[in-house]
């Protein structure tokens, strides 16, 4: 069993609205076709070259994946950090790291951490210097572990891996599926998280009701006509719909997909009847149809 020395991480449970961070409701219930549509795993973007942070890193999640950390007289995993933060959003609360700096005086004391705090239950922004999220737990994990102050650089998705590649940024853990094309941008850690994509549409669309498998649902989509579909600009789903090769996504050619700045604004046009469906990573997913229905 492994223990900090340098100093345990704070998980203050802290009740606010779910809609904090995602859209607000208004418009059609939707749903969430329960159908996994691909398999990707979540890593941490690292300099490309910089071997030194990456066995740091690589140590301290093998360990939070494996056996876990002792903190405060309890066994801390991966796992037990996933279940809390679904816990405490089904109950309508998040998970708070406390307050952290957002802006650096002294990076040889620091760990800054790039992400886009717009992709709960990952990481989502409270108040202005507190975050919450599995991932800002994580980062709060590593900054401990290595003995460092942790700085949260919150930042538009598509602009964290380039916050590492120029310095600005230690790391980038914001949700990031590892693949063959960033992963020529940046290193990334061992994976620490598997996931999917699915697709919601609204309440009453019966389209995708007969489907239980993969291969079920990628035919319905093949068979839509006229129809235009949403996605997070840059992320997963995006590429998922629109097609990838580094994803290895053939993509929807009788589908307009149109890019949005986040799931949540995705899901509220959907509600809204603006467009058909919603491709995303599953728990972000769930986050923000749960939040529309209310």
């Amino acid at each position: 069993m492994k223990k900090f020395l340098i100093a345990a991480v704070s998980v203050l449970l802290v009740a606010v609205m779910a809609v904090s961070f995602a859209a607000c409701g208004g418009g059609a219930k939707v749903k969430i076709i329960e159908v996994d549509l691909s398999s990707e795993q979540y890593g941490v973007a690292i300099k490309k070259g910089n071997t030194q942070l990456k066995t740091q890193i690589d140590e301290i999640l093998n360990a939070l994946c494996g056996d876990g950390y002792e903190v405060d007289g309890k066994n801390v995993t991966f796992d037990s950090l996933y279940e809390a933060e679904m816990a405490a959003q089904e109950s309508g609360d998040v998970i708070s790291i406390g307050q952290v700096k957002t802006s650096s005086t002294d990076r040889s004391k620091e760990l800054v951490v790039a992400t886009n705090a717009e992709f709960a239950p990952f990481e989502y922004r409270i108040s202005l210097n507190e975050f919450g999220g599995i991932d800002m737990q994580i980062a709060k994990f590593l900054a401990d572990a290595m003995g460092k102050e942790l700085v949260v650089s919150h930042m538009a998705f598509e602009v964290v891996l380039e916050a590492v590649n120029s310095g600005d940024a230690d790391i980038a853990i914001a949700g990031l599926t590892i693949n063959e094309e960033r992963a020529k941008e940046v290193d990334f850690s061992v994976a620490y998280y598997d996931t999917t994509q699915r697709i919601a549409v609204a309440a009453d669309d019966t389209t995708f009701d007969d489907c239980t498998t993969e291969e079920q649902v990628v035919a319905k989509l093949n068979s839509l006509q006229g129809v235009a579909a949403g996605a997070a600009k840059n992320q997963t789903g995006y590429y998922y719909l629109y097609g990838d090769e580094s994803f290895e996504f053939a993509g929807y050619d009788n589908i307009e997909t149109r890019p949005y700045q986040t799931v949540a604004a995705a899901v509220q046009d959907l509600a809204n009847g603006t467009i058909k469906l919603v491709c995303a990573d599953k728990d972000t997913l769930d986050a923000s149809v749960r939040a529309i229905n209310g």
